[in-house]
């Protein structure tokens, strides 16, 4: 039996059909950028129970609300953990962040 995973980034352009895998002969990875969809946290759900997921690590720009919303759609047989950062990395990554949203902005 091999572990699941699936690591879960918000980001604006993201596509949730372009996810990337890496797997070990015990794990397997999964990556998913989301995107900013309505239905992203369904689009989550459907994958979760295709792929067999047991754990998911949901990346810093979900809020509370939105990992209840993973967590009720996914069901209680999958982990649901959210990566967080201290005072120093949250602004590192805060600023490169709102660069790059501003040059997707200045490109549509």
């Amino acid at each position: 039996m091999k572990f699941n995973t699936m690591y879960v980034s918000k980001w604006a352009d993201g596509d949730p059909d372009d996810v990337t895998v890496i797997e070990t002969p015990t794990y397997t990875l999964h990556s998913m950028t989301a995107g900013d969809s309505c239905d992203r946290i369904a689009v989550i759900g459907t994958y979760c129970r295709a792929n067999d997921i047991h754990s998911i690590v949901l990346c810093p720009g979900f809020t509370h609300s939105m990992v209840a919303q993973v967590t009720e759609e996914v069901g209680n047989n999958v982990a649901v953990a959210v990566s967080r950062s201290d005072g120093p990395g949250s602004a590192i990554s805060t600023g490169v962040r709102s660069e790059a949203k501003r040059d997707l902005e200045l490109k549509q």
